[in-house]
């Protein structure tokens, strides 16, 4: 059990603010207790917890005593987290290699035991994404079957990873809070272009960081623009080389960061100054190209799709005096009609 007197008493301090990525030098147990006491709130957390004995970077007694400080963390990340926000967990099974010809390997179903110490402390199951890997990026597991091709002995090479999506309770829908958010920060937080369609994405590995183990700024990217909007706050408690901070600053989130490394987050520092944030609406608008070959009905359907907040606001400039409790229809028509002149 946690000395609460104990970790009130210190506070860690930031090394990196720039006023909208803070990120701290120091233990997360310290800094999650930190952030509890100075009420602050979390719309998502992304991280990656650390590998059980597996990296050189850090040991745990046993597997019991990693699970026993996986279940504080996120139990304090569950305080931190805003009704019905997500937290988003890189995690894979662990391997431990054999450590001579007498022993076997050993695969430990983290994975598994950790939905189930999730769902113990309070959060909600939503998503199993898979990160598949190119077979070239996994360990060689089946040498020794390939040669003598004998049953049982057989032992496939992984190549995935899971991302797992949680939700705090709530007593309302996942709609309130897309709801929650006014029309142009809805505007602006819209996922353009392609998406992935299935719970595989198929993203090659980080290969050229510095930090033991990364993860590509890719699914970071993928993670924050799906289960975010611009202007929130995005917590990564074992932050790394700031992978997430990174794609914060791409997508025009907040983030707020626990590190213990200084030469990690000084790497952080070095790259966050080459991103450049994708280009925000400063104002309202409809794209008039998307509707020049469409025909009324096409163009009315096209506009039914955005929420109906939206097309109110984007309308009441036309007409300021218009209710709130006219129709979605009446409002995309009336766009429509006034498009040229928008």
């Amino acid at each position: 059990m946690e000395d609460k007197t104990k970790l009130n008493a210190q506070v860690i301090n930031e090394y990196y603010n720039d006023g909208k990525h803070i990120v701290y030098n120091g233990d997360c147990l310290l800094g999650l207790e930190q952030l509890i006491q100075n009420k602050t709130e979390i719309d998502l957390t992304i991280t990656s917890p650390p590998y059980f004995n597996v990296k050189d970077y850090v040991v745990y007694e046993n597997y019991k005593k990693y699970l026993d400080f996986l279940e504080t963390i996120f139990t304090k990340i569950l305080i931190l987290t805003k009704p019905g926000r997500l937290c988003c967990i890189n995690i894979s099974n662990i391997l431990i290699i054999r450590e001579n010809r007498n022993s076997e390997s050993k695969r430990i179903p983290l994975s598994f035991h950790f939905v189930s110490l999730m769902e113990k402390i309070g959060w909600e199951f939503l998503e199993d994404i898979i990160w598949l890997k190119p077979e070239g990026a996994a360990k060689n597991r089946n040498g020794g079957f390939y040669q003598h091709r004998q049953p049982v002995a057989y032992k496939p090479n992984v190549v995935n990873e899971y991302i797992f999506v949680f939700k705090k309770p709530s007593k309302s829908l996942i709609d309130q809070v897309v709801r929650s958010y006014n029309s142009l920060d809805a505007l602006n937080s819209k996922v353009l272009g392609n998406y992935e369609r299935s719970n595989v994405w198929k993203i090659n590995p980080a290969t050229r960081s510095k930090h033991p183990a990364p993860y590509p700024m890719e699914l970071t990217d993928k993670i924050i623009s799906y289960y975010s909007f611009v202007g929130d706050i995005i917590l990564d408690p074992f932050f790394g080389s700031g992978t997430t901070s990174l794609s914060c600053k791409k997508y025009s989130r907040n983030c707020i960061g626990f590190e213990i490394h200084s030469e990690y987050i000084d790497m952080f520092i070095s790259e966050i100054k080459k991103v450049i944030p994708n280009k925000l609406h400063d104002k309202l608008t409809l794209d008039k190209n998307e509707f020049i070959e469409l025909t009324k009905e096409e163009c009315i359907e096209k506009l039914m799709k955005h929420p109906k907040q939206m097309l109110f606001d984007i309308f009441k400039d036309k007409e300021p005096e218009i209710k709130k409790t006219v129709s979605k229809i009446y409002l995309a028509e009336q766009i429509h009609n006034h498009m040229n002149d928008m």
